[in-house]
Parts: C-alpha cells; sequence; structure tokens
C-alpha cells in the first residue's frame, strides 16, 4: 500500500549529460533522440522502460485496492499514473523506432565492410598467385600485399565498430544497458602528471624481463637463428628458422616442422607465439601471420610484433633442485645429483669409491654431464669446466661453468627452472 502513495514526479530526476529521461514536448524529445549517441540512446530507452513497467505496476496495484482508498485519493493518483503513461509511451515507441533505424543501418555498414574485406582478401591472393608464378619477386610481392593493409584495417575495424554497436542497441531492446568504461579523473590527473614519453625509456622491468613496445621494439636476431613456436591446438615441439624482418612491418621465417601437423594452423591471422635464443638472450614475442608461401620460396610472413621481451640468460640466479646427472671425465661416467642450475651453470655432487679416485675431476677439468629434467623424456649433455671444488672425504661439490650448451638444452632449463620459481 505505501508503494502506491509514493509520489512519482521525481522519477526521472537524476539528470545525466544526455541519457535521462527529462519532462519535455513530443518534437524536443523526438530531435534529442535523433540527436543521442548509441549508449545514451540505450540508456535512455532502457530507463524509460524501466520507469513505465514501475508505474505500470503501481496503476495496476492502485485499481486491485480501489476500494481501500478514499475516492479522491484514487483519483489523483490514478490521475499522476496515466497522464505519466500517456506521456512517456510514445516516447518510448520513437526511441524503439529510432533503435531499429540504427540497427538496420549497422548491419547494413557491416556488410559492406565484410564484403569490401573480402575484396582486399581476394586481391591479396591474387598477388600470391603472380608470386607463385614468377611474376612478381619476393621484395615486390611483400610490397604489394602492405599496401593493401591500412584499408584491410580500416575495413575490419569499421566491422567491428558495427558489430559492437548492434549488440548495444539490441540488448537496449532487451531492457540490458551495461555503461561503457570510464577514465577516472584521478586517473587522467596522474596520467597528465607523467613525464613525456621522450622523457623515460619505454621499456619495462619485470621479473627479470626487459618488455619493449611499440617502436621500441627491435627484433636483433641472426638470420638462420632456431625458433621454438606455439600454436594453440598443437602440442608437438615445433621449430623453425628465422630469415629477417623489414622493422615496423613484417618478420619472415622458413616453414615451421614439422609441416604436415602445422598446414592447417598456418591461415591468415592465427597467431603464433615464438621463443629463440640468440647471443646469450631469451627473445619471446607473438605475431599473427600475414601469408603462407611454398613457391617461389618457402616462408611465413608474419605481422611485425608490437611487444618483445628479452632476458638475459647471465641474470638468471641459480635454482636449487634435485635432478639425476652423469658425469663423463677420463671416458668414465659417474653418477651424481645436480642441487642448483641455470643456463649458464651448476653445482654438482657426486660420491666417489676409493678405486676411482683416478677419475675424480680437479679444477680447470672439462667435463660433460648428461641428464634429464623431470617430466622431459630426452637426454641433455653439456661440457662445462670446473670452476671450484668442495670436497668431503671422496664426496665432492663441484661449482662448473658451462662451455659448450646447445640452445635446446638451454630452453629445457629455463622451462625447467619456470617450474620450480614462484
Amino acid at each position: 500500500m505505501k508503494s502506491l502513495l509514493k509520489p512519482i514526479s521525481n522519477l526521472f530526476s537524476k539528470k545525466t549529460d544526455d541519457s535521462s529521461v527529462q519532462e519535455e514536448d513530443a518534437s524536443t524529445q523526438q530531435n534529442a533522440t535523433i540527436k543521442m549517441d548509441d549508449n545514451g540512446l540505450a540508456k535512455r530507452y532502457c530507463d524509460t522502460s524501466l520507469a513505465i513497467e514501475t508505474v505500470q505496476t503501481k496503476l495496476n496495484k492502485l485499481l486491485e485496492t480501489k476500494e481501500h482508498i478514499a475516492e479522491d485519493r484514487f483519483a489523483s493518483l490514478h490521475e499522476q499514473y496515466t497522464t505519466f503513461l500517456a506521456k512517456h509511451r510514445p516516447g518510448l515507441i520513437k526511441m524503439s523506432d529510432e533503435i531499429d533505424r540504427r540497427i538496420d543501418s549497422y548491419i547494413e555498414d557491416k556488410k559492406n565492410a565484410a564484403e569490401k574485406f573480402t575484396e582486399i582478401k581476394k586481391s591479396i591472393q591474387q598477388e600470391a598467385k603472380l608470386l607463385e608464378v614468377g611474376v612478381l619477386s619476393k621484395e615486390e610481392y611483400i610490397e604489394k600485399i602492405q599496401s593493401f593493409k591500412p584499408e584491410e584495417n580500416e575495413y575490419k575495424q569499421k566491422y567491428k565498430l558495427s558489430q559492437e554497436q548492434i549488440i548495444i542497441l539490441k540488448d537496449a531492446k532487451n531492457n540490458k544497458y551495461t555503461p561503457p568504461p570510464v577514465i577516472e579523473n584521478e586517473a587522467a590527473e596522474e596520467k597528465s602528471q607523467k613525464p613525456s614519453e621522450d622523457s623515460v625509456p619505454k621499456s619495462k622491468l619485470q621479473n627479470s624481463h626487459e618488455i619493449y613496445t611499440g617502436k621500441d621494439v627491435n627484433i636483433k636476431i641472426g638470420s638462420g637463428t632456431n625458433l621454438a613456436i606455439k600454436i594453440d591446438g598443437i602440442a608437438l615441439p615445433i621449430t623453425a628458422n628465422f630469415v629477417g624482418t623489414n622493422k615496423y612491418e613484417y618478420v619472415i621465417i622458413d616453414l615451421p616442422a614439422p609441416y604436415t601437423t602445422v598446414k592447417p594452423k598456418l591461415f591468415q591471422g592465427n597467431k603464433l607465439l615464438i621463443e629463440c635464443l640468440f647471443d646469450g638472450q631469451m627473445f619471446i614475442f607473438s605475431s599473427s601471420i600475414i601469408e603462407v608461401l611454398t613457391k617461389p620460396i618457402r616462408a611465413v610472413i608474419l605481422e611485425y610484433p608490437q611487444e618483445l621481451t628479452i632476458k638475459t640468460l647471465r641474470s638468471l640466479s641459480r635454482v636449487t633442485c634435485r635432478i639425476p646427472s652423469t658425469i663423463i671425465f677420463k671416458g668414465a661416467g659417474k653418477e651424481g645429483i645436480i642441487s642448483d642450475i641455470n643456463p649458464n651453470g651448476c653445482r654438482l655432487e657426486a660420491t666417489y669409491q676409493p678405486a676411482e679416485k683416478n677419475y675424480i675431476a680437479k679444477a680447470n677439468d672439462t667435463i660433460k654431464i648428461q641428464c634429464t629434467f623431470p617430466g622431459d623424456v630426452e637426454i641433455y649433455t653439456v661440457s662445462g669446466v670446473i670452476k671450484n671444488i668442495n670436497k668431503k672425504q671422496l664426496t665432492l661439490l663441484y661449482g662448473i661453468q658451462f662451455t659448450e650448451i646447445s640452445e635446446s638444452t638451454q630452453k629445457a632449463i629455463i622451462k625447467h627452472l619456470s617450474t620450480l620459481t614462484p
């Protein structure tokens, strides 16, 4: 009963920039609706629809309880509710019509963008065919497809924007509204107080990684460097060789192996995660496929990455572990335990028998180590020099610096370290 007596005059009293429902004549309201942006229209429609639903519920309850309310009070509330509904229902219908009109317009925009995008893709395929038959050189082909890039991105964005606006407006018709993200004033002020981009380095250090973005991404990797590649949906190890880059434009690698397994995933737009070791550093970046070539060269052309992570292996701390291993010295093997490790060296413990004294390595001796990491069936071999020795009777703790280590072994060590460090 109390809810019936609440006034409705302030139902739309909260005012925002352009989205709250206000008391206004029909022509003014219609003009405001047409000028309103999609988010404002969606919010206003939802607010109005909710208000009408609320008042209609009150009116229904009022009619049900008519016998228990004084005649003059009933008449006053009845007039208030019916007047409200008569005034705002036409506005809701106009907003509904405007929403439908905009949805139809966005659907048309989306269709046009898709057609233009498809035309560009066909043009790229035609250029690929010209390259395949030898009419174009590789350089001419790359230059040509890069010229399509701005339009390709433009129509991709138009398609995405149209789809987003269609969702906003259709949600509104179902009385669902999600406000767009707002940048807080404090965050904006804090940003304005920060030094300009030119005055600070654009790389940042995170957990011993240097992360470069935008124009600071510089892939200094030698041609022929082996790459480890990850593609969603493929669990097998994938490798390829680095060919080169045109800075800020594209990256070229040769066809990944095993090719028959990877081939279905080598489609335009699919993303690859790439890792490699070069000159004592690990390079990590992701990139999307621009084109796959099989003739006259076998290569994959990737977008130039927007972010690059570089980790210097020398900066890695040794991590405590227990890895069974074999020391090979003077042609004999001796079982031992690696007690800490990083890609540059390890500490290894071994206990000898009196008859094995002649096979105990001394400082500056070169040895080989074989080991297998937990969860990995591969046997890895490295060479190293003894830098220091702690001896307790016939139990020796060797400090070893690696002198010959393959990229696959370094990666296996780094992978193992990632399972040990928090």
